[in-house]
């Protein structure tokens, strides 16, 4: 990534620019023709759902540091989340399950962008004119306001199942909402000002722009809630999955390394070996489609009287492993020293 001033660079661009276009295009059709919200996301599903897992996954299995050093994540996590989810849908059933996700989910895609929105700040020298304080209150007071309006709205359906979120009060939303355009507002008088000093950022400030927006739509101006998330979570898988595959390229920059032989040479420059990183990916993603059914059937003999389909329960704990893990692994204090990338 190069971010100061000007110099942004062509992955930058893609990955503000062209992964926001993507995901606005994807929720956009299911918004203009509803029918299409299930090809939708099936192809989301599909191309970004367990493959930005999986670009997790490359963190914690396929170097022999990684995982020794991340052993517990590995055996003792996935375990302890399972049987967390297990007795929320034996207590809750699904909508418990449901409530559980979309939290879950709303707080992991805003912490990303926190993370990201601090490597860009890092790498355009920290911005020292700038309150760090303040950028992440004005990070999150958009899905703040935008959780808050869907609570609000009381909606009683999500991804095909009974949803219920907690009822908050209108009014209390609108002082949600002054406060967040409030603290937008001083935000882009602080950028015009950094631009007239000429020290404006624009990678960090094209990509608070971009978060804005997603969420703004994804949140509030869509109606329709699996519309909205929809958009929210490409945006988020996508980006993930590019995320670490920027990361992976710097980490093995200097060629094959002998404890992740197969990732390292996934990893090296080139068009081909890029296409066969992906393609990896999502070999590796596939087989979760069938298998997480099949387990979950078996589960269910074993497992009675249980609220919630096991394969449900199987599929959330990854998930929810996926979200513990990514809260450990990509704290600045836990990655290796990598020349050229500053996360």
């Amino acid at each position: 990534m190069n971010l100061v001033l000007s110099k942004v660079s062509r992955f930058d661009i893609g990955f503000i620019f062209g992964i926001t276009l993507l995901a606005c295009t994807m929720s956009g059709l299911t918004v203009i023709w509803p029918l299409l919200f299930i090809p939708m996301l099936t192809v989301h599903s599909w191309l970004f759902g367990y493959e930005h897992l999986w670009s997790t996954y490359t963190r914690l299995l396929f170097h022999t540091d990684d995982r020794k050093r991340y052993a517990a994540l590995i055996w003792v996590v996935p375990p302890i989340v399972f049987f967390v989810l297990f007795s929320i849908g034996k207590t809750w059933g699904l909508k418990g399950i449901y409530l559980t996700y979309f939290i879950g989910q709303f707080f992991h895609t805003v912490r990303q962008s926190w993370g990201i929105t601090q490597a860009y700040r890092r790498q355009a020298g920290g911005m020292s004119w700038d309150s760090e304080r303040l950028s992440e209150w004005t990070l999150w007071s958009i899905p703040i306001w935008g959780f808050l309006h869907r609570c609000a709205e009381r909606p009683n359906e999500f991804l095909f199942q009974e949803f219920w979120l907690p009822p908050v009060p209108k009014f209390f939303v609108h002082l949600v909402g002054i406060a967040t355009i409030t603290l937008w507002l001083y935000w882009a008088y602080t950028r015009f000002t950094a631009f007239r000093r000429k020290e404006l950022a624009f990678g960090h400030s094209l990509f608070m722009i971009s978060h804005f927006i997603v969420f703004y739509l994804g949140y509030i101006w869509i109606e329709e809630l699996c519309s909205g998330w929809l958009l929210v979570n490409v945006w988020h898988n996508v980006q993930y999955i590019a995320y670490v595959w920027f990361y992976n390229q710097k980490r093995f920059v200097f060629g094959i390394d002998t404890k992740a032989k197969v990732l390292s040479w996934l990893s090296q420059r080139g068009l081909r070996n890029t296409i066969l990183y992906f393609i990896f990916t999502i070999a590796l993603a596939l087989p979760m489609y069938y298998l997480l059914p099949e387990i979950g059937f078996t589960l269910d003999g074993f497992f009675q009287n249980q609220l919630v389909p096991m394969a449900v329960v199987l599929a959330m704990s990854f998930t929810f492993h996926h979200y513990i893990v990514d809260g450990v692994i990509w704290k600045h204090r836990h990655l290796p020293n990598i020349p050229h990338f500053t996360p």
